[in-house]
């Protein structure tokens, strides 16, 4: 065994019956998974002892079974029947230390108990509060203890502590059974811009502005499902957090790498930091149930985007005034908007100068201008977008999905990859 203090291997004597925990346990991971791995041990000294029994008559090589801090096991012997215990003691551990009478007892508790208290409406303004009280009560982490509700059938649970893009995504939830455990409602940014790019179906259902993307959601453009707080940026309301099949497009999760069945389910509810990679693809064959009265509010806010489209000639300067006039802003507040002085945006409006190509870009956000009517100011301002160039892909998405955002959020979001506009 290591000595860490004087940094050499030593030999030493350990009884039988005994269960030796990796000190690292504790730097790596929580006390409720150092817990985790001791009851799996001991599932394995009640449950899999006489294996070994029966195995030592003949293998003298076989002395114990070792469960590696990084998960799996190793032992001398059959690779079929380590598998076979290290999935038994994989499933029995969370059963034992959240037993699912009491810990579905306790959970129905406090759901009522959280929402009383804040006036809540839907279970999922206090599930992750929830999770959070049972994970010290039970002693478990966070993790365990949002897979356990989701066994026990607190679905919503699945809306909790996933981690995209570097920050948690706000818990959301959907109708019971909506989606199957390898679907989701929650993609990063990476993987929404690429699958537009490479889905026709995504790519033709996304052209029009139809659905922005918040929150690594792609949602539906209706006042039931988006709102706008009082410094301008735009959330999900709490009514689409609580019904996203409602509003938003669901995609397919597939676990990259070698990662057993057994623990799929685990791999699909664990969405924290680190802990597995998908690939994604969207799922054409999920319809949203979006309310008609919200269908009807998208497509008038459509019909105007249309007239005003048709308005437009390929003349910059009565394209921009036009445009300003439908906005309601000034050079000035453009300028401001964008970064821009008041001259600049001026000589651009009586199409004394042509903006640049980040100008350009910047002018459509700072308008928030729906993609059928970028999509002319660009050309009309002789500025072109230019698919072979992963910045001008960028640049295209924020304006097929990120338009009706303040341009610092289009810019915040395009830094995340690493891609400047200013």
């Amino acid at each position: 065994m290591y000595d860490i203090e004087h940094d050499k291997y030593v030999v030493i004597h350990v009884p039988a019956k005994t269960i030796v925990v990796d000190p690292r346990m504790y730097l790596f991971r929580n006390l409720g998974s150092v817990n985790n791995t001791i009851i799996h041990e001991c599932v394995h000294w009640i449950k899999h002892r006489k294996v070994f029994m029966l195995e030592k008559l003949y293998n003298e090589k076989i002395h114990g079974i070792t469960c590696e801090v990084v998960g799996g096991a190793r032992a001398n012997m059959s690779k079929q029947a380590t598998e076979k215990m290290e999935q038994q003691a994989n499933r029995l551990a969370p059963r034992i230390q959240m037993p699912a009478a009491p810990f579905k007892a306790k959970a129905s508790d406090y759901i009522a108990k959280f929402m009383r208290e804040i006036g809540a409406h839907h279970e999922i303004e206090v599930m992750e509060a929830v999770i959070q009280q049972l994970s010290v009560e039970f002693v478990v982490s966070k993790q365990a203890a949002k897979i356990r509700l989701v066994e026990l059938g607190f679905e919503s649970a699945v809306g909790t502590f996933n981690f995209i893009d570097g920050h948690y995504v706000p818990p959301h939830s959907y109708s019971k059974g909506a989606i199957s455990r390898n679907q989701t409602f929650t993609i990063s940014g990476r993987d929404a811009a690429i699958q537009r790019l490479v889905n026709p179906a995504l790519h033709s259902l996304t052209q029009d502005g139809d659905y922005l993307f918040l929150e690594n959601h792609y949602v539906f453009k209706a006042p039931m499902y988006i709102k706008k707080d009082s410094e301008g940026h735009l959330h999900l309301t709490e009514y689409a957090r609580s019904h996203m099949d409602e509003c938003c497009l669901v995609f397919d999760m597939e676990i990259q790498g070698d990662v057993s069945k057994e623990y799929h389910t685990v791999c699909y509810l664990n969405r924290e930091e680190g802990a597995y990679t998908f690939n994604i693809t969207y799922n054409e064959d999920f319809r949203a149930k979006t309310k008609e009265q919200q269908k009807a509010y998208r497509q008038k806010e459509k019909q105007e985007e249309i007239e005003i489209r048709m308005k437009m000639t390929d003349d910059p300067s009565q394209c921009m005034k036009l445009l300003l006039n439908w906005k309601g802003m000034s050079n000035l507040d453009l300028g401001v908007a964008i970064n821009r002085d008041e001259r600049t945006i001026r000589r651009i409006v009586n199409g004394e100068n042509v903006p640049s190509l980040e100008t350009a870009v910047l002018i459509c956000l700072g308008l928030n201008l729906p993609p059928i009517i970028s999509s002319k100011l660009l050309d009309s301002l002789g500025v072109k977008l230019i698919p072979s160039k992963s910045t001008h892909l960028w640049y295209q998405e924020v304006l097929n999905v990120k338009y009706n955002e303040p341009v610092e959020d289009a810019q915040a979001y395009l830094a995340e990859f690493d891609i400047e506009l200013k």
